[in-house]
Parts: C-alpha cells; structure tokens; sequence
C-alpha cells in the first residue's frame, strides 16, 4: 500500500534505484535503497527471497517518498505496519491510511496507478513489505511448493475483487507472522523469509470476503486538520482543551475526527492526549527536582495527586514517585 511504486523499482533493480534512491548499497543478497530529503531519511533493505518474491524492511522517518511510477507487471503488495503511519491519497483526492499493526493487500496492475500521492504524517514509519509479481511468483510456488496449492490469482480476486486495496486490521495470526519477521536472525534470514512468505501466503488463502475491510478514507481537509489537531496535542500536552473545541480549532466535523484521528496515531484523541500528558509529565519529574510530585501533577491538570500518581501508573509503568527515583 505505501511503497507501491518504488517497490517495482526495487523488484527489477533497475536504474530507477539510482533516480530515486542515489545512496545506493549492495550488501551480499539484500539491496540497501536510502534517500534523504530537507524532511528527513528513508531507507528501504530488499532481501530477494525467490524469483518473483521479495521482501523489503522500510524505516521511514521524512514527511513523504512518493514518486510516480506506473508498474510494468502485475504485482499483488503486502504491507504491515509496525511503528508509525502511513497516508496514501487516492484518485478525487481521499486519503487512507495504513496504522500501526494493520495489513494491507494491494493489486498493483499493470499500467495503472494505484495512488497520486502519499505522506508520512508523523515523520515515522517502520514496516515489512512483501511483494509478488503474479506470474513470476505463482511459478515458483507451482515449482518449490506444488503441495500448497496457493493460487495467487485467487487470493487477489477474493481479498481485492472489488477494488485494488484492502485492510485487515491486527490479528493473532497476523501478529505472529510479522514478530517473528522483525527478529529474524541475519544467518537464516532468506530460508526463514521463504518459511514466513508460504506461511503469510496459506493464512490469506483462507480468509473470504467477510474478511475484506476496504480502508477507511477521508477528504483532504479531514486529514490536514486531524494532523493539525496531532501536532497540536504533541506540542501542547498539558492543554485542557477538549476533543470538541479540537475539532472547532481545525474546522473539522468531532466524529471524523475521531476517526481519522484514530488511522492515523493508532489510539483515539482522549487515549492520546493521555500518554502525551503523561509521557510529559514524566520528562518534568526528571528536568524539574525541586518541582513536587503534586506541583507536576498540577501542571498536568490534575488536582488530585493520588488520581495522577494511577493514571501515570497506567501509561509509564511506575508510579510518579518510582519514576523519579529510577531516573537519578
């Protein structure tokens, strides 16, 4: 879903690497692609895992990579998200996103487009792309696991029939594919990567239409105002404004921001401002000893000490108290 266009660049390891991606490293059977831009860093490692398959880590930390780029085969991409967001802007000039712990499968076809734009709203994103080009791929598997019988084109008419994306939000199963992914050992990495592809390949051979959540979307305005209300909440932690007067600052409907707000940080607004206040108070305790635990828990809104010695409990692990000592 994110990197759809630079990832048949990087399928084909063709010259385009060296268009987008000039910081270029070849390393043993992995191919490093960086790029760095007045916003940030990116870097992407591909690992070919068999012909037609490969895998690539993306470690994002830039405002956006988009390049325009119309694939030249038929590709099916999926994405899961570990850390961070990522939008993607659609034709008319919706937005989706793809959140922490979620899946997307994309059909990328040949000669077509998938998104116009793209962005990284919190300057973070850490995930795995699996990308199969259809025939190339469905040889291999007919060839190197015959016994599966995983039938690519089915996949993607069942999961993406109805349009070119869809999203799966975290699941037990999804979950224990991609930990192990993140984790894998350099000295059994490819082998290990064929293991995990089969694996991720037979779940999704499973899952029918019932399982087909198209991603949420949202107007231009929505998204610019929730991100506007999201670096309003990180740059003001201790504000007592509430999630309706958010919604007035940014001309935003309350309800959409809700929801936009929630693809977008993984968490709801109140949650939010929750571990940003408490995440905030924490850095006072520390920056500020002469400062009480009852001042600092007044300067975060409380007036009742003992009610914010459990809600800073909640968030950071500790009491107030615990945190401060540990920190010394």
């Amino acid at each position: 879903m994110k990197w759809g266009d630079l990832m048949e660049a990087a399928m084909k390891q063709s010259q385009l690497h060296d268009i987008y991606f000039p910081e270029k490293k070849e390393k043993s059977a992995n191919l490093i692609l960086q790029q760095s831009t007045d916003t940030g860093t990116g870097e992407m490692t591909c690992y070919d895992v068999a012909p037609g398959i490969q895998i690539t880590y993306n470690h994002l930390n830039m405002d956006s990579c988009y390049q325009p780029l119309i694939p030249k085969e038929d590709f099916l991409q999926i994405d899961h998200c570990l850390e961070g967001c990522y939008e993607c802007e659609l034709a008319g000039g919706s937005v989706s996103f793809l959140g922490e712990g979620d899946l997307s499968v994309s059909n990328l076809c040949k000669g077509q487009q998938l998104f116009v734009g793209s962005r990284i709203p919190l300057k973070k994103y850490r995930g795995i792309t699996v990308l199969l080009e259809m025939e190339g791929a469905q040889k291999t598997l007919n060839t190197d696991f015959r016994q599966g019988d995983i039938n690519l084109q089915q996949i993607r008419d069942t999961l993406c029939g109805d349009g070119r994306s869809l999203l799966i939000k975290s699941k037990h199963e999804i979950d224990h594919i991609f930990s192990e992914l993140y984790r894998v050992d350099e000295r059994i990495r490819i082998p290990y990567f064929w293991i995990k592809v089969i694996e991720l390949l037979l779940f999704l051979s499973l899952l029918d239409a019932s399982y087909v959540k198209k991603p949420r979307q949202f107007s231009e305005d929505v998204s610019k105002g929730t991100q506007q209300a999201y670096q309003y909440i990180i740059e003001n932690p201790f504000s007592k404004i509430t999630i309706s007067q958010l919604a007035e600052m940014f001309h935003v409907a309350e309800s959409s921001m809700k929801r936009c707000f929630t693809s977008i940080a993984g968490n709801s607004i109140g949650t939010f401002m929750k571990i940003k206040r408490m995440e905030a108070a924490a850095e006072l305790l520390v920056s500020e000893p002469q400062l009480s635990i009852c001042e600092v828990a007044e300067a975060a809104g409380y007036e009742n000490q003992s009610k914010f010695s459990a809600a800073f409990k909640s968030i950071m692990g500790v009491t107030p108290f615990a945190y401060r000592c540990k920190s010394w």
